[in-house]
């Protein structure tokens, strides 16, 4: 049985490489065992922890399981951790091969639990945030835990050690404007300049908004504020920095002529020394190649559309997300790659009782980001466009956060290099930096590894691991009429070793 699956990780591809896949291992695990919410993180050649959550509680507590599985797929060791049921995981983050969990209580309390792939080396502080404290996001850069929070009218940063439980609060202030009016947009370690910058938008009104940079040392100390959308006239709706050097940065990401978190197009631009040095504007329907992925009926309805809003003298507006990736700097410019989404819902029945009698209602409930194709441009020493290229991507499953399914390949090369999953097959592509596809490969459709059998009900996921070697796991409801135990019908987690070449 077919099974549609994610994959991501990097590969160089030259000439016309043939992708094999072979299976070499596969492990199962009963889900009825008594633990649930299983998860995997994996850590390169060390193998990968499998976390999963006991059901029962232990007088009155809550037992987390973190299991150390080598590169064969073989346990070598197991840690659990014991908490109080009104604990919940807030927020995670895997830096330097450890596992970071941030338990958290509704009333403030929280636990932070940093965890050593391989030798399951544990540490945990514990702590109380004032009452009605949200956290928004958590990163990890050396000893430090960074979280942005709210409380009520209040905006802070925490800046927590996670060895020694030290705790640094700084108000997120904007001169001018009540802190209720401030939103994240994004929390971001650039870890080549040692710094974590806070992209907020402070909106003056419905209408009006800007964004403001702020940027903080490794210990949590500010180093400097400043206005990037000075003198724009377009809201910024999503923002990714890349450092340049000491204070000098390329700023990507979308935009949209209204204050919204949906996007009409792709914007440019490079700062220095707290100042904006220019800012380029790119709308969707402009870019020669973005709605290539469409069935071309579409594409000429939506060409046509466009063509009337310009005689009338207005402009087409389509709204897509675009998650961003790092910028790769070339010689004579940049390189951009983004992932086009956004969101989808379900609609959902429930019952309710209006003057003793039974009434059924409907309610739009989030259902995942929907992930449709990638964006891939160059632009100049000055942000100006010189190609763009487009290519349909479609994940097998819709993330609840916002993430980025495509993989790049690391190191000095002539072409950029990048490989992902679509409708169940592994696809590589690589690019000369004129915009020519120089190489264009997708494998066979991934398999189950046990044969005769059947997959009623499957969710599954790959992502890279070492080397040429991927991990795809998932759980499975499988149906075997030839298994020679007996048991034809199991409900399992499992994990398997896959390898392409």
């Amino acid at each position: 049985m077919k099974n549609n699956i994610l994959i991501l990780f990097f590969l160089v591809v030259s000439g016309n490489a043939f992708c094999q896949i072979t299976y070499e291992e596969r492990l199962e695990i009963e889900l009825r065992n008594g633990y649930g919410n299983e998860r995997i993180i994996q850590f390169d050649e060390l193998g990968f922890i499998l976390n999963s959550k006991k059901s029962d509680l232990i007088d009155g507590q809550r037992e987390w399981k973190f299991d150390m599985y080598d590169t064969d797929l073989k346990l070598k060791k197991s840690a659990t951790l014991l908490i109080d049921k009104k604990y919940a995981i807030d927020e995670i983050a895997v830096i330097d091969n450890r596992l970071h969990t941030l338990y958290k209580t509704k009333k403030g309390g929280y636990v932070l639990h940093a965890i050593q792939a391989g030798t399951l080396t544990e540490t945990k502080i514990e702590g109380e945030l004032p009452k009605s404290t949200t956290i928004k996001d958590m990163v990890i850069m050396g000893d430090f835990a960074y979280f942005y929070a709210r409380q009520k009218k209040l905006r802070f940063l925490y800046v927590i050690n996670w060895r020694t439980g030290d705790v640094q609060k700084g108000v997120v202030d904007i001169p001018d404007y009540s802190t209720i009016s401030l939103k994240l947009i994004r929390f971001q370690v650039l870890e080549a300049n040692n710094e974590v910058l806070l992209f907020i938008r402070a909106s003056k009104n419905k209408k009006e908004s800007e964004v403001y940079v702020l940027r903080y040392d490794g210990n949590g100390e500010r180093k400097g504020k400043f206005k990037l959308t000075e003198n724009v006239e377009n809201n910024f709706s999503s923002i990714s920095a890349s450092p340049l050097g000491e204070n000098h940065y390329v700023f990507t990401g979308t935009y949209s002529s209204k204050r919204s978190t949906l996007s009409e197009g792709l914007f440019f631009c490079e700062a220095e020394d707290d100042k904006m040095s220019y800012v380029e504007y790119y709308n969707f329907t402009d870019l020669e190649n973005f709605l290539k992925y469409l069935p071309e009926r579409k594409q000429e309805k939506i060409e046509k559309k466009k063509q009337r809003k310009e005689d009338a003298g207005k402009e087409l507006k389509i709204n897509y997300l675009i998650a961003e990736h790092p910028i790769v700097q070339l010689d004579d410019g940049y390189l951009f790659l983004g992932e086009a989404y956004y969101p989808t819902y379900r609609t959902e029945f429930y019952t309710t009782y209006v003057n003793g009698s039974p009434v059924t209602k409907t309610k739009q409930v989030f259902d995942g980001y929907q992930y449709t194709h990638a964006v891939l441009a160059k632009f100049d020493k000055y942000g100006e466009m010189v190609w763009d290229e487009i290519f349909e991507m479609w994940p097998s499953y819709k993330p609840f956060r916002v993430k980025r399914f495509i993989s790049i390949a690391d190191g000095e090369q002539d072409a950029l290099n990048v490989v992902f999953a679509s409708r169940g097959q592994i696809t590589s592509k690589s690019f000369d930096f004129d915009g020519n596809v120089l190489s264009d490969e997708t494998s066979e459709p991934i398999e189950t590894s046990v044969e005769g059998d059947q997959t009623k009900r499957s969710f599954s996921n790959i992502t890279y691991w070492y080397d040429k070697y991927f991990l795809a796991y998932g759980s499975q409801k499988i149906k075997n009429k030839e298994e020679e135990s007996g048991k034809r019908k199991r409900k399992v987690y499992f994990v398997s070793k896959i390898k392409f070449e």
